[in-house]
């Protein structure tokens, strides 16, 4: 079944370091992704430079979709933010792995581990992603 598309956003901290969790729902496609485009636009005017995304609830992503997320990405490591994905299913994180974005952007298994990664920044990028796919 079809799930509309949502954004909700939390801010909660890592350390001393501001994070904007942003939990997305739904369908993100040609038609939803200027809504996160916008969303997360907004957020970045307001100096908001780190950024959690939950996908637990996404059910589809398209290329429109990756694509805003690499332009976010590329704007807040720009400004020495960053952006970071959590609860990601396993048919999204196959299209992620597939398609390479995994290298770009850091996927966890865990809020946990996503907030201490934005906490030990040097630690976050020795991790390597497992090539599961």
């Amino acid at each position: 079944m079809w799930k509309k598309f949502e954004l909700d956003t939390t801010s909660i901290k890592a350390g001393e370091t501001p994070i904007q969790k942003v939990r997305i729902s739904g369908y993100l496609d040609s038609s939803t992704f200027p809504q996160l485009q916008e969303h997360l636009n907004n957020l970045m005017k307001q100096g908001n430079l780190h950024y959690l995304l939950d996908l637990e609830d996404l059910d589809y992503i398209s290329s429109a979709g990756l694509g805003v997320l690499m332009g976010i990405l590329r704007e807040v490591r720009e400004k020495d933010g960053d952006l970071k994905i959590v609860n990601m299913s396993e048919k999204i994180e196959r299209v992620f792995y597939l398609l390479g974005f995994s290298r770009l952007m850091k996927v966890y298994a865990s809020e946990e581990e996503a907030l201490e990664s934005f906490q030990n920044p040097e630690k976050s990028e020795e991790e390597q992603p497992e090539d599961r796919f």
